[in-house]
Parts: C-alpha cells; sequence; structure tokens
C-alpha cells in the first residue's frame, strides 16, 4: 500500500520535546506513514536520544553540518519527501492521535488545486519547569480569497501540503531578512493563496507548545520579516493596497488594508 502522509521535522536543540513528537506519530490510528527528521546541527542530546526510532525503516535523519534556519531546513527535507501529502510539524508540538486519520479521510477526496489542508489546535503555554499553566482551543476558518487571509493575522495548522505543489513552486523562499529563518509559514502560505485552496477540517488535530524558549519569543526579528513579507506579498499580488500595521504585546499584526492611489 502506497504511504500517503510523511511527517517533516526540522529541529536545532529540542531535547525532549522531539521524542514526544515522535511518539505522537507512532501512537496514530493511521500507520502508514513515514517520518523525515532534518537535524539544523543540534549541539544538545537530541540526535542521541532519537537513536532507537532510527532502527525503523520508515523513519529517515538527515543532518546539516552548520545551522541554516527553518526555511533551508524544510527545503533540505522537501528534496527527500517521495509522499503525496506532507505534515510539517515542529519539534515542541505533536499531533492528536487521530490527526493522520482525519486528513486522510480528506486528502484523498480534494481537488488537485488544494495546496494545504488545515484543522483546530489546542494551544498550551508551560513555565520554565514544563508545566502548563494556561490553555486554549483555536479554531481555524476558511478563506473566500487572498485578501481576507492576509487581514486574518493567522497561519494554519496542522500544515498538512499537497507534496507535488510545494515542489512545483521550488519549496521555502529565502531571501528576505534572515534568510527565512522566521514567518516561513506565513511566507509559505500566502505564496500558495494566491493561486491554490486552502481546505479547513473543523477537528482538532495539533499540541502547540509555548515556552520560553520558542522562536516566536525574538520578536524583534519576527516583527522585521512580517512587515516585510507583508509589503513583499502585497506587491507580488499587483501592489492595489498598501499595508496598515499597528503593534500590541506580541509585536507586528496588519491592521488593514488601503487603496494604492499609485495603481
Amino acid at each position: 500500500m502506497e504511504r500517503m502522509f510523511t511527517v517533516l521535522i526540522t529541529f536545532y536543540n529540542p531535547g525532549g520535546y522531539l521524542i514526544e513528537a515522535l511518539n505522537s506519530i507512532y501512537l496514530q490510528s493511521y500507520s502508514n506513514w513515514k517520518i523525515l527528521l532534518v537535524d539544523d546541527a543540534s549541539t544538545d542530546n537530541s540526535v542521541e536520544l532519537i537513536q532507537p526510532y532510527l532502527h525503523n525503516p520508515h523513519v529517515t535523519l538527515i543532518r546539516h553540518s552548520y545551522n541554516q534556519g527553518q526555511s533551508k531546513s524544510l527545503n533540505t527535507g522537501l528534496q527527500y519527501i517521495d509522499t503525496p501529502f506532507f505534515i510539517q510539524l515542529d519539534a515542541d508540538d505533536w499531533l492528536y492521535p487521530n490527526t493522520l486519520e482525519v486528513l486522510m479521510k480528506e486528502a484523498v477526496n480534494q481537488p488537485e488545486d488544494v495546496a494545504v489542508l488545515s484543522g483546530n489546535i489546542n494551544i498550551n503555554y508551560e513555565d520554565s519547569m514544563g508545566n502548563v499553566y494556561h490553555s486554549y482551543i483555536k479554531k481555524g476558518r476558511s478563506f473566500s480569497d487572498p485578501y481576507e487571509f492576509i487581514q486574518a493575522n493567522c497561519s494554519v495548522w496542522p500544515r498538512c501540503y499537497r507534496t507535488s505543489i510545494i515542489k512545483k513552486i521550488g519549496g521555502w523562499p529565502i531571501d528576505g531578512p534572515y534568510e527565512g529563518r522566521y514567518v516561513e509559514d506565513m511566507r509559505m502560505l500566502f505564496f500558495l493563496i494566491k493561486n491554490y485552496r486552502f481546505y479547513w477540517i473543523d477537528e482538532l488535530m495539533l499540541y502547540h507548545r509555548r515556552h520560553q524558549n520558542n522562536n516566536t519569543n525574538d520578536i524583534n526579528e519576527i516583527t522585521e520579516t512580517l512587515r516585510w513579507v507583508i509589503e513583499q506579498t502585497l506587491i507580488n499580488w499587483g501592489n492595489v493596497y498598501k499595508p496598515l500595521f499597528k503593534y500590541h504585546e506580541y509585536g507586528l499584526i496588519l491592521a488593514g488594508l488601503e487603496k494604492n492611489n499609485c495603481c
């Protein structure tokens, strides 16, 4: 039977979080998966921790000799994916037990122009000891056009991509600030939604962990990159609108769009 899904995990010094991510794949109700791990030159013991998993012929580890960042790591993994779909899973997140089964039932019935499938997530805030002190459910949604999506100020989770489309567009862009180390999800989604469709499934699929080592804590770098990505995206979409930004406690968000009088 053809394997339908690869779970792509890129990581840098994730420690024991990576084991939780891997175990959540092994516990899936749908077991016809592959796992592709890209180590972005970790300096902790994470590669040692995952050695028992590497005996499985459906688990592959690729290692960078130096740290290259998220987008370049994803592009490394993309070269090795040979399944029709793949799920991007952060090393400190983990899947609900039926996530792949739910995605499988929906993915096989979607037309070829559906590039991304997603669902709902459970967000958990952890203190320095790993204790959850706050959690809530964040629901996804459908989007009717690119401008509705860009103004929503949100990503989609988990991101289950159609492999052929991501390979067709050449993977994740690495131009711009920090060469794709930040907000790579938004850059990819903005690129895709102009020509392809997203499909939202109203099911809980992912546990997302917020902790002191998330790169989402690099607010200045994320703000700089997000501003650039939004500005470039609107130019690439025809320069019809210019962005209006505002700041809040977590950084920059798009407050609205204003008609560009020059066009």
